[in-house]
């Protein structure tokens, strides 16, 4: 996300000014600025087609899993290489492979996984749209070669969905490419409950945070590269809900387009192999309880 050239120009001086004190017209500039880096955000996700395979470091409550990822056009491959630091034994890497053959011969598997991801990919799209709209943007100085802009909620904001609804109990930061216009950093956090349905359909606790950090991997391909998330709250029927959840993707390496998703299996296993089934396909050994 690069910053307007007028912006630049106002903001590149050594010292900047309060933001208390920063001149109306500065003001609109922050927030074309901040429009254009979302719209360049959802142009993204519509357009670049390129894929990956990466290393997926996930922590979900007190368990923490490594993985080896390999995008495809028709869902991702995702194969388990580590569980609590620990590397898969025979069974389990055996167990391991026999589930992603499986699924990869399974069409309605494949189908659904898809069907999920463009659904996901879909509420981020209508939220990133959202975000300019529900939110005012302030300069807060430069962070190294990265242009911070910090975010309050707009009170004028009328959300048209349950999640928008978050909107308005949110605040935080942002930091930007100044030469692409593009989302390195996003950073918030709840100042206040958030209630749906009057509380009734549940809420979120204030406190809830999250931070998210992406990258330019090479030539304008950004990819995600930190996620992390903790709320906490009450669902229907006052179940408790408790999110914690870290992500952390390293090792990108591009991956023609036309790629299939058991040649993408296939690349996993060769590119990460494990000690416990370095060369064999351990998904054509025969089956056992992956307990």
């Amino acid at each position: 996300m690069a910053l307007l050239v007028i912006v630049g120009q106002s903001i590149g001086a050594p010292v900047p000014a309060p933001v208390s004190h920063l001149p109306a017209k500065l003001q609109l500039d922050v927030s074309r600025l901040a429009r254009k880096v979302f719209d360049n955000e959802v142009q993204a996700q519509i357009h670049d087609q390129s894929l990956w395979c990466y290393r997926k470091l996930k922590e979900e409550g007190d368990k923490e899993k490594l993985f080896a990822v390999c995008e495809t056009k028709d869902g991702e491959i995702e194969r388990i290489l580590e569980v609590n630091g620990q590397e898969l034994n025979p069974k389990q890497c055996q167990a391991e492979d026999q589930r992603i053959q499986k699924m990869l011969d399974d069409p309605d598997q494949m189908r659904q996984q898809r069907k999920k991801l463009e659904e996901d990919g879909k509420l981020e799209r209508d939220l990133l749209k959202m975000f300019p709209e529900a939110c005012r943007f302030q300069y807060a100085g430069m962070q190294g070669n990265l242009i911070k802009l910090e975010f309050t909620p707009d009170p004028n904001f009328r959300p048209s969905s349950r999640v928008a609804q978050v909107f308005h109990h949110m605040e935080g930061s942002l930091l930007v490419d100044g030469e692409q216009k593009r989302l390195a950093e996003i950073e918030g956090q709840l100042t206040s409950p958030v209630k749906f349905g009057w509380g009734l359909l549940g809420h979120l606790d204030k406190g809830g945070k999250f931070l998210v950090k992406q990258q330019d991997m090479g030539s304008g391909h950004w990819e995600l590269t930190m996620l992390d998330v903790e709320m906490n709250g009450k669902a229907l029927l006052f179940k408790t809900i408790s999110v914690r959840e870290k992500e952390i993707d390293t090792d990108f390496r591009q991956v023609p387009e036309g790629i299939r998703p058991q040649e993408a299996f296939e690349l996993l296993r060769r590119e990460w192999p494990l000690a416990s089934c370095p060369e064999a396909d351990c998904s054509k050994a025969p089956r056992v309880d992956p307990n």
